[in-house]
């Protein structure tokens, strides 16, 4: 987290009633309250409300969506943690026998203390937990977990990572459509080889717009749409892990000095709950990042809330030509290499019907799943061995172009 960031949220806090405000959102998340809920709980007249929720939202730590003739608020807590991390980063210089006084005073400070203090075990020995009955948000934590690994450097793998000796981030990307020139100018560390096509390109993406980017990594397709939208654009990069946040916030300085823009951020959060106000984007961009969300449906209606009336859906995904064999469905290592948490073809157009969403276009492209079987991929070499016999990956597994209209 920027200071920046963190100044803007203790400023929207000193406010009494704003503090109250989002402590009563955290104790109604995920669900959330309506406006006239939160007015009613705390005696706030509406007309102060709505002051005090509009500088909530703009903070990041609340997100709004319409739901018929009234307005849903939840808080952001993924922000939430990361303010607490920031506070803490440094805390006793990484002693655990320094924090122990600490600890024993309060339950929330030893737990607090307890992450940023003691040795963490490695992050990969979570992810090898089946994802069998697993709830929502254990799914989410077994990804995040997932993609911190990958920032780190612990773990080179996802939709498309490096995995082995044959394969490196420019080669998949220029397989998938991105030019050798875009990719040269991006800053270093931006493309981390998680990509399964190229919805910067589809997009088609015109000066002046606002651009929304779901799941935007080390901010590979931000990097891409802000010197397309120029100065006039703005490019909003939104992801849930923080360690992926701070590879991407850290990138923004190198992409400055070589642009000469300043037209990108990113926020923290959940794609199923986007901290961006209604109907303020002109198009929406995600890389091989929905199949990851295990409420896809909310993710849509959630694009669609933030898009303008004729904002344009840009998105590349991983897709089922048909539903995979349970033990596949159940591996961990599936789930975060993007091929577990896929919907079929025709449940995303059903769903994107659902959503209210017009001149919907989807493209699958096999050559990306028989790609990675042809570079010795390992994820994939490993979860085709759990395949029925006579059958390949490219059988259930497509990359799939995303386009469409609110």
């Amino acid at each position: 987290m920027e200071a920046k960031t963190a100044t803007i949220i203790f400023e929207v806090l000193t406010s009494e009633a704003r503090l109250a405000i989002f402590r009563l959102l955290v104790k109604y998340a995920p669900n959330g309250l309506f406006a006239g809920e939160i007015s009613r709980m705390l005696g706030i007249p509406k007309t102060n409300l709505s002051f005090h929720l509009k500088a909530i939202v703009h903070s990041g730590l609340a997100s709004m969506a319409r739901e018929g003739r009234n307005t849903r608020y939840r808080a952001n807590i993924s922000l939430m943690l990361e303010t607490i991390a920031y506070l803490t980063a440094e805390c006793c210089a990484g002693s655990a026998g320094q924090c122990q006084t600490y600890r024993t005073k309060s339950r929330i400070v030893s737990g607090v203390l307890a992450k940023c203090c003691e040795d963490k075990p490695h992050v990969m020995e979570k992810i090898a937990m089946s994802t069998k009955n697993t709830s929502n948000e254990q799914v989410r934590e077994t990804v995040r977990a997932g993609y911190a690994a990958i920032a780190s450097g612990q773990r080179s793998c996802c939709c498309s990572s490096p995995r082995s000796g044959h394969l490196d981030p420019n080669r998949l990307a220029e397989a998938v459509g991105y030019d050798a020139e875009s990719l040269a100018n991006l800053p270093d560390g931006a493309n981390m080889g998680l990509s399964c096509g190229n919805p910067v390109a589809i997009a088609t993406l015109q000066e002046g717009q606002t651009v929304l980017d779901l799941g935007s990594g080390g901010g590979f397709d931000v990097f891409q749409a802000g010197k397309m939208v120029k100065a006039a654009g703005r490019v909003i990069g939104v992801d849930m892990t923080p360690e992926m946040l701070a590879r991407a916030r850290k990138n923004i300085e190198q992409y400055q000095q070589r642009t000469g823009l300043d037209n990108v951020e990113f926020r923290l959060g959940e794609i199923e709950n986007l901290p961006v106000p209604d109907a303020c984007v002109d198009v929406v961009l995600s890389n091989c990042v929905i199949n990851l969300s295990p409420d896809k449906p909310q993710v849509w209606r959630e694009i669609f809330r933030v898009l303008k009336p004729g904002g344009k859906v840009s998105v590349s995904d991983l897709a089922l030509l048909a539903p995979l064999p349970d033990d596949i469905r159940e591996m961990a290592a599936a789930l975060v290499g993007c091929v577990a948490g896929a919907a079929l073809v025709e449940d995303t157009r059903a769903m994107l019907e659902k959503t209210g969403f017009h001149t919907i276009i989807l493209t699958p492209k096999s050559d990306y799943v028989r790609n990675m079987q042809d570079w010795n991929d390992p994820l994939y070499a490993q979860i085709a061995k759990a395949l029925p016999e006579g059958k390949e990956m490219a059988d259930y597994v497509v990359s799939l172009s995303i386009e469409a209209r609110k």
